[in-house]
């Protein structure tokens, strides 16, 4: 994920994926994130890159936004639908990688697909 270009990103469970409903698609563009998955969740981050020695090591820091159309589950509170913080490490080089990040306070295991270049 080290490369500008275009990602897919699956939930897994149990090394399977949830179909299309548990995807996202995120652009990378100079360590910038953006992206949207089909239920209308935005996400927006940085991509931290860090190169030592042997060590190839990316840190992911993004939050996803809920559009307001969806129904919060009782005693949430607006702040706490609309915006939840995402964070994991990556092996920024790997074209495809299973690995896990931190949504909020749940860890959840994702797959995350190098799908090409952004064209100019």
């Amino acid at each position: 994920m080290g490369t500008d270009g275009l990602y897919e990103v699956s939930l897994l469970r149990r090394r399977r994926s949830f179909g299309p409903q548990g995807r996202a698609l995120l652009i990378c563009r100079g360590g910038r994130l953006f992206g949207a998955d089909p239920r209308g969740r935005l996400y927006r981050g940085r991509l931290r890159l860090y190169a030592a020695h042997a060590i190839r090591r990316g840190f992911v820091n993004a939050i996803c936004e809920t559009p307001p159309r969806v129904k919060a589950a009782p005693g949430t509170t607006t702040e706490m639908r609309s915006v939840v913080s995402i964070s994991g490490e990556i092996d920024p080089l790997a074209r495809t990688q299973s690995t896990k990040v931190l949504v909020g306070r749940k860890t959840i295991d994702i797959e995350i697909t190098y799908l090409g270049p952004l064209l100019r």
